[in-house]
């Protein structure tokens, strides 16, 4: 584990809150010093994969990328003209990046030495050597060695080879190994007075200067502790605006000990469902449906309009000025589909931390389909399936669940979920629709025993069967044990997705103000999902 994660656990949840900067002058003086920030950045990551130097992390241990990569790096930091902490903040965002690569490098490593078939590759061969903290890199690296081995027909020799050279996108700099010399924080009360260290261009001379601001602090921060900040530039209503992300310790909670936990199935129709358990094997909550048709269909629109400008790009000549229109364009959309896609990932975790906390739980397991990727549909569908944000959901669900004291677990593997029936472990089948017996195909929502003549809702189904996985720990198809369904009054209440949200209820529909018909979740559940546990006491999964 690293000095880092071994600090967070000690001390408590690191949380940072963004807040903008809309001075023009000083949002025009900031951009222009990390656009310069930016670009030594790159070099430095370059010069690191010409030179191989991603292992060095192995030998110095130290948590501070900075303090590592300072003797490497002498003769670019006298060439980049930057102060001293200024270049100690970059070395801190390089290091962050290398240290991601080195894992990466590990995992190929490994692979490569079991076999050179990428074929071959599997999660056990990292799992084997106790390094399955990482097992999702495992299919990224398959699908780059696959393309790379269909480009130049043969394996790359090494992970240089197959790595290109990594650049910093974002326009980015910590403050965090600064001591006064790169910002200056002054509080009071309930604003913060602001100096940076900000670069000034005469011809070809580079000069840098101090530059003051001040902003007010949210109500909430008032009486925190401010430490130094991160800055980045993001997309702010429109504005492309400077945000300072400033880092407060939320102490560490008491860890949940109930026996109650969630399971989360991934969905294309509905974005997640959700269920509760306990360890005796019973179901204490109906399924929970989190929809969001009206903001996929958003998202539809935004995709067809970045596809009609690429074609307008395409017949344009590259030098003209209508080509430059064209990927402003492009950039906008795919800003757009980056925003939504960060709200529906923070309302999911809300969703998710929510029923964990109101169903007392102290665990969550969800299926590992975060590098799914599909190519077996038409074009829309796989789109679909590829770009639903798995990933992030998981990301906001872990820290949000953490500041509840409740955990998240290992993810269950998906095989045979959402296909086996969850009563007689007897494969079922995938119906259309609820009334129909002639339809079937794989990719259809509702699903069918033939053998017990049991019917649910297919992703009901994979949360019923990720329970069986966790409680009983036997193959699927061998299991034959079940869940005692306990059905439990729902709660009235809902999440607040920030301090400035309201919540809506309307039936057994609940919302945020702005999200009307847009993510919804649903808890009427299909009555027939139902029928064959009234007046039992075994439920899902039977002898």
């Amino acid at each position: 584990m690293s000095e880092e994660k071994k600090d967070k656990i000690k001390n408590g949840q690191v949380l940072a809150f963004p807040i903008p900067i809309k001075n023009k002058e000083v949002v025009e003086k900031l951009r222009e010093t990390l656009v310069y920030v930016q670009e030594k950045a790159n070099e430095y990551l370059e010069f690191a994969h010409k030179n191989k130097l991603y292992g060095i992390f192995d030998e110095n241990k130290s948590k501070y990328s900075y303090k590592v990569l300072e003797p490497i790096f002498v003769k670019l930091y006298k060439e980049s003209k930057m102060p001293s902490r200024i270049n100690r903040g970059v070395l801190e965002i390089v290091g962050r990046t290398m240290r991601q690569i080195r894992d990466r490098m590990r995992v190929f490593d490994l692979l490569m030495n079991e076999t050179t078939d990428p074929k071959q590759w599997t999660n056990k061969l990292l799992i084997k050597n106790e390094i399955f903290e990482k097992a999702h890199y495992v299919k990224n690296i398959k699908e780059q060695v696959v393309n790379y081995k269909r480009k130049y027909r043969n394996v790359p020799e090494d992970f240089y080879a197959l790595q290109k050279p990594p650049k910093i996108k974002k326009k980015i700099l910590t403050y965090a190994p600064d001591d006064g010399q790169a910002i200056k924080i002054n509080k009071h009360k309930n604003k913060i007075k602001l100096s940076f260290k900000v670069i000034n261009r005469k011809g070809t001379k580079i000069k840098w200067s101090w530059l003051e601001t001040i902003i007010k602090l949210p109500a909430f921060l008032e009486d925190k502790q401010i430490t130094s900040p991160d800055i980045r530039f993001d997309c702010i209503r429109g504005d492309y605006l400077p945000v300072l992300d400033f880092k407060v310790t939320i102490p560490k909670p008491k860890k949940q000990k109930n026996e109650n936990f969630i399971t989360i199935d991934w969905g294309v129709r509905k974005l997640i469902t959700l269920c509760v358990f306990n360890n005796k094997g019973e179901q204490l909550s109906q399924p929970h449906f989190t929809n969001f048709n009206r903001i996929q269909q958003k998202l539809e629109r935004i995709y067809k309009d970045i596809d009609i400008w690429k074609s307008k790009r395409d017949k344009l000549l590259y030098k003209n000025s209508l080509f430059k229109k064209c990927n402003r364009e492009i950039a906008k959309r795919w800003n757009k589909i980056s925003a939504i896609n960060k709200e529906i990932s923070h309302t999911a975790a809300n969703i998710i931390v929510f029923f964990a906390k109101n169903y007392n739980c102290s665990k969550i397991y969800y299926e590992d389909l975060r590098s799914l990727k599909s190519r077996s549909h038409s074009r829309n569908k796989n789109r679909q399936i590829n770009t639903t944000v798995r990933q992030k959901i998981i990301s906001f669900v872990d820290y949000k669940a953490a500041l509840s004291g409740i955990s998240i677990q290992k993810p269950i593997h998906p095989a045979g979920t959402s296909s086996i029936c969850p009563k007689c472990s007897h494969k079922g089948q995938h119906l259309k629709a609820s009334d129909s017996t002639c339809k079937k195909h794989k990719s259809h929502s509702w699903f069918y025993c033939q053998n017990c003549k049991f019917s649910a809702d297919r992703d009901y189904i994979a949360c019923l069967n990720i329970a069986r996985k966790i409680i009983f720990k036997k193959n699927l198809k061998k299991c034959t044990k079940t869940v005692v369904y306990k059905k439990t009054r729902l709660p009235d209440s809902l999440f607040c997705q920030d301090a400035t949200a309201t919540t809506n209820c309307g039936g057994h529909i609940h919302y945020l103000k702005g999200w009307i018909h847009s993510v919804s979740i649903s808890s009427k559940v299909v009555q027939k999902s139902f029928n064959s546990f009234k007046g039992t006491i075994f439920g899902i999964l039977r002898t």
